[in-house]
């Protein structure tokens, strides 16, 4: 990284936190381009599921919008949810990703096409978006909201661990994970097999309610959409979801288990919708974070290479 403008010192931390080189993180994010010579030659690499997402629209979130605009390096996910984004510059392959269902986005567990509200955030260098990773990258957020002056990665890290700690799969990164190649692994025991066939269910759960709430959110926010979607997340418990899981998975059988979809999970308690004050909360936490990521942005100048191919 070239030399931060000078300013306060505490934005200068604050920076430092969220634009942390990021390559020793889990995933498949990479860049060898240098910042100093625009080099764009970073890219990031992964899979996108509810079951496995087809045709959905995958972007580098340039603007913290937590959506795909015009302009911003994006690409479209092929079988089995894969995705590639290349061509990007050091600061594009450190920002969040998000994911967009299209109008031709097909869940490939049932072949059936997706809910248009669905969207999905990942934090830079994810290899899984899920409504997993949506969760980590809403910690990760409220981290540096909130002044955190550790790195990009420890946050991601810190932020990954807590939720698999919730979940009772301490040890598993969520922004790695694939439980849908997990659950139907036979090489592993019937215990790793379970576990991860109740990790995509609860997955499954999590992206109905995301799906569910987008449009009831955005009625309170005002015409501010990036933080309707921002206060839903938060309002999402994924502990509940998993306790729910457990509850009416109990009687079934591991290869039951294994073909069971979200509409078998019906104790789970449904989030409440953001209120107005809670999505006016979140919009102040999205400026800080933006103002962070911009102040970077300005200094370090894309070359505005923003190529992408598809899977």
């Amino acid at each position: 990284m070239s030399q931060f403008k000078k300013g306060t010192f505490s934005r200068n931390l604050a920076v430092a936190a969220i634009l942390a080189p990021t390559m020793a993180i889990v995933g498949c994010s990479s860049s060898s381009g240098s910042s100093s010579d625009g080099g764009a030659d970073g890219s990031s690499e992964g899979f996108a599921y509810d079951g496995y997402l087809k045709n959905a629209v995958v972007c580098v979130d340039e603007n913290l919008n937590k959506a795909c605009d015009l302009g911003e390096p994006r690409t479209t996910t092929g079988d089995g949810g894969v995705f590639t984004l290349d061509s990007l510059t050091d600061v594009q392959v450190q920002l969040p990703l998000v994911l967009q269902v299209a109008s031709s986005t097909i869940d490939e567990d049932d072949g059936a096409s997706v809910d248009s509200n669905l969207k999905f955030l990942a934090p830079a260098g994810s290899k899984a978006i899920s409504g997993f990773s949506t969760i980590i990258q809403a910690k990760v957020e409220k981290a540096l909201a909130e002044g955190s002056t550790a790195s990009l990665a420890s946050l991601k890290a810190s932020a990954a661990d807590e939720l698999a700690t919730e979940l009772g799969v301490s040890g598993v990164d969520l922004t790695a994970f694939d439980p849908i190649a997990a659950k139907t692994d036979g090489s592993t025991s019937e215990e790793a097999q379970t576990s991860a066939a109740k990790l995509h269910l609860v997955n499954q759960v999590l992206s109905q309610q995301i799906a569910t709430l987008v449009p009831q959110a955005n009625a309170n926010s005002n015409g501010n959409e990036t933080a309707a979607f921002g206060a839903l997340v938060n309002k999402l418990n994924a502990t509940d979801v998993k306790q729910a899981v457990d509850n009416d998975t109990a009687g079934l059988a591991l290869p039951e288990l294994k073909e069971a979809l979200a509409d078998v999970i019906v104790s789970e308690v449904v989030p409440a919708v953001p209120t107005v004050e809670e999505i006016e909360e979140q919009a102040a936490v999205d400026e800080i974070v933006k103002a962070i990521i911009e102040e970077l942005v300005e200094e370090e100048e894309p070359t505005g290479a923003t190529g992408a191919t598809g899977s």
